[in-house]
């Protein structure tokens, strides 16, 4: 007895240590909370500001409130789980995407609230499943909405019923229910319903930058080995088969009988894998840094939320043989509540929405909104960006490195490996091998270090830096990355 009373308190410590852990930051950055009156639920489905600087927060719950320091006001009630909404810039107008359509929300007669609930489009399936959410929408610069559809739980014997066997592939956990489970579609200014690109399991969040390429975060499960990030191309496959249904290149075909290798070849990769632990394990929204460096020295990189460990992430991409890979990197770990929306306000602070319903998540809140603000001046001791070379890679830091230490190899931990492309739910680390760099060379500068090593196309690299600070002594905060090394230099 007297030993499970120490074990129950030593888990009850170990709780109120997780629940306390302040969030790891780059220095110069702070974290914000935004209070958020009582009688509200703000299980944030969606961020998006109007041109006159306020906030509007769609919810899980079915709302969509205003804030505006420290006002809230409702703006509109009774819609279906929203999970994204958009404001035109220069007319103000608004839409939100729910489980079963793109809905204009319009405001007639000017008091703040929403009078007419207009369908824009409503084309895609939608049964009683829970699974079956839609998220977005983002918009181009021609007009055209985008946004994706979650595929169907379809395990079987899920909630005690046989309802569900049905609509998977080689016997994974993810089907289609109805039409378009597992796409990402474009609904023209016409209201047109364009099916854009297939082969997404459970596309969480959805972006788009001012170069009009789209971008999707995918949830680590079958088909998926590990959490993903991918930039959206029309046609193209992203690797689940579920949605494939819907491909009139497979009318007729038994999806069940083409084998995971024709699958495979089949696949566009990810830009970027986010480790599944280490990172992440439930991606939300990504986010481009375009406030031209009112957010710090991370110009055009994406930040990412996860729903699960609470984290927000930083990645950097780069093109290789005419496509996007990059590096990833924690950035400010852990906040309050699972981040799932993520929005840069006008003046570059980060507006983080947060919800825990359902999966729960790292903090002690069930929901919650809070920013990141950089002050405007501060430099931090950061890795900016790993980039590939013909013999190695390059790290370019924030600022100047101490050299003597960035040029011991040994301060250096390098692994790499790869992941399993298979209908079993996530992937190990297959063929996992550790290296050292063979070489180091640092600029005279201090703000670059060249590293020369051995290269494995498709496979994930890991930099973990020792020992190694700024010139002025500050210690890099973030000092982990994984680097997703698809296509080799030529």
């Amino acid at each position: 007895m007297k030993k499970r009373i120490l074990l129950l308190a030593s888990l009850l410590l170990l709780a109120k240590s997780i629940v306390a852990a302040e969030p790891q930051l780059p220095a110069g950055y702070s974290v914000q909370t935004i209070e958020i009156p009582p009688q509200i639920t703000l299980g944030v489905g969606g961020l998006a500001f109007t041109p006159k600087g306020d906030l509007l927060i769609c919810t899980r719950e079915g709302e969509v409130w205003r804030y505006r320091a420290g006002d809230w006001s409702l703006f509109a009630s009774g819609l279906h789980e929203p999970l994204g909404l958009y404001v035109d810039p220069k007319t103000s107008d608004v839409w939100v995407m729910q489980r079963p359509e793109l809905t204009r929300l319009i405001d007639e007669d000017g008091d703040g609230k929403a009078d007419v609930y207009e369908t824009v489009n409503a084309s895609w399936g939608l049964s009683d499943n829970y699974h079956e959410y839609a998220f977005g929408p983002v918009r181009d610069s021609d007009g055209n909405f985008y946004g994706t559809l979650n595929t169907t739980l379809s395990r079987v014997g899920w909630a005690k019923s046989d309802r569900w066997d049905f609509g998977r592939v080689l016997d994974s956990k993810m089907g289609r229910d109805v039409p378009y489970r597992g796409w990402c579609f474009q609904v023209t200014p016409q209201g047109k319903f364009v099916p854009y690109a297939a082969g997404l399991r459970s596309p969480a969040g959805i972006t788009i930058n001012s170069r009009n390429e789209i971008f999707y975060t995918d949830n680590q499960g079958d088909w998926n080995c590990t959490s993903t990030l991918y930039q959206v191309v029309k046609g193209r496959f992203y690797g689940h088969p579920a949605s494939l249904a819907d491909d009139p290149n497979f009318a007729g075909r038994n999806l069940n009988r083409i084998s995971p290798e024709e699958y495979d070849r089949l696949r566009t990769r990810p830009a970027v894998w986010l480790p599944h632990q280490e990172l992440c394990s439930s991606p939300g929204e990504p986010v481009f840094d375009e406030t031209g460096g009112k957010f710090g020295p991370f110009s055009d990189q994406v930040f990412i939320g996860d729903q699960t460990k609470s984290n927000v992430m930083r990645v950097w991409l780069e093109r290789v043989g005419g496509e996007y890979q990059g590096v990833v990197f924690d950035f400010a770990d852990p906040l309050q509540c699972g981040v799932v929306r993520s929005r840069f306000a006008p003046d570059g602070s980060l507006w983080i929405g947060q919800t825990g319903r359902g999966w729960r998540s790292v903090g002690d809140k069930i929901f919650g909104l809070q920013r990141i603000v950089w002050d405007g001046k501060t430099v931090p001791m950061e890795m900016r960006s790993v980039s590939l070379t013909k013999t190695g890679f390059r790290i370019t830091f924030t600022k100047p490195i101490d050299r003597a230490a960035a040029e011991q190899l040994g301060n250096y931990r390098i692994q790499h490996w790869g992941y399993l492309y298979q209908a079993e739910y996530g992937s190990p680390k297959v063929g996992l091998t550790e290296l050292q760099p063979t070489s180091v060379k640092v600029s005279s500068d201090g703000l670059t270090a060249e590293l020369e090593l051995p290269l494995v196309k498709e496979q994930v690299y890991q930099f973990t830096l020792r020992n190694i600070a700024g010139t002025d002594g500050t210690p890099i905060v973030n000092a982990t990355g994984y680097y997703t090394l698809n296509r080799l230099r030529e």
